[in-house]
């Protein structure tokens, strides 16, 4: 991934975890520094990790989507680790998949304002297909770079209720755990209850939310 030198982030009214924020406010950055980093005020400088907030295929339903909120088909996710060399695996519904990308973000936290550093970019992706993964919601790996481990597979849930995409994201796992590891599903269920970590990804693009389960790979031999 390659970003342009500079980005902006916005508040808009009415948007984001705190709509009564009731002034538009907005902020350009400078990402022309060598040190990936982004200098905000003087003495906050925020590391810069580029990726794609928008991912996904054709949704499985027909008609016409807002391309705001996220759904199992991805879209706009903003999942902060889909980085350079993470791996997000997309449940295909439509001849082609039809594939969209874009959105690039230089840095993001949890955006609870809707938006990231976001700015023009280039990103190249590399894909491959695999018969039968029977998935229900994304998958990935984040990339092995930006882990002092060996990283981590992640199951997602998406859903307007965020108890329920944390049960998706559970159930996913428990299959994953199954499927690729020949554990119980009860092996699997306390597996991650003692090694994984249940985190929200998006919880901006209202009326959808992205809870993510993150297991890590170092414990696997």
């Amino acid at each position: 991934m390659q970003v342009a030198g500079w980005g902006w982030s916005v508040i808009i009214p009415g948007l984001g975890l705190l709509p009564e924020s009731n002034s538009p406010f907005l902020h350009i950055w400078d990402l022309s520094s060598s040190k990936r980093k982004a200098s905000f005020k003087p003495g906050i400088k925020v590391p810069l990790r580029p990726f794609c907030g928008v991912m996904g295929v054709a949704p499985k339903e027909n008609g016409e989507f807002n391309a705001m909120p996220p759904g199992s088909h991805g879209g706009n996710m903003d999942i902060k680790h889909l980085t350079e060399g993470s791996k997000l695996i997309l449940p295909v519904w439509n001849n082609g998949a039809l594939f969209s990308v874009g959105d690039v973000h230089a840095a993001q936290g949890d955006e609870v304002c809707v938006t990231a550093i976001e700015c023009p970019g280039v990103v190249t992706l590399r894909f491959e297909l695999i018969k039968n993964a029977k998935l229900s919601s994304p998958h990935f790996f984040t990339s092995f770079k930006e882990q002092e481990s060996k990283g981590h597979f992640v199951t997602t849930g998406i859903s307007p209720d965020l108890m329920e995409a944390s049960r998706q994201a559970v159930r996913g796992m428990i299959e994953h755990l199954s499927k690729h590891h020949k554990l119980a599903r009860e092996e699997a269920y306390i597996l991650w209850s003692v090694a994984a970590d249940l985190r929200i990804h998006e919880i901006a693009d209202t009326p959808n939310w992205v809870v993510g389960l993150a297991m890590p790979l170092n414990i696997f031999s």
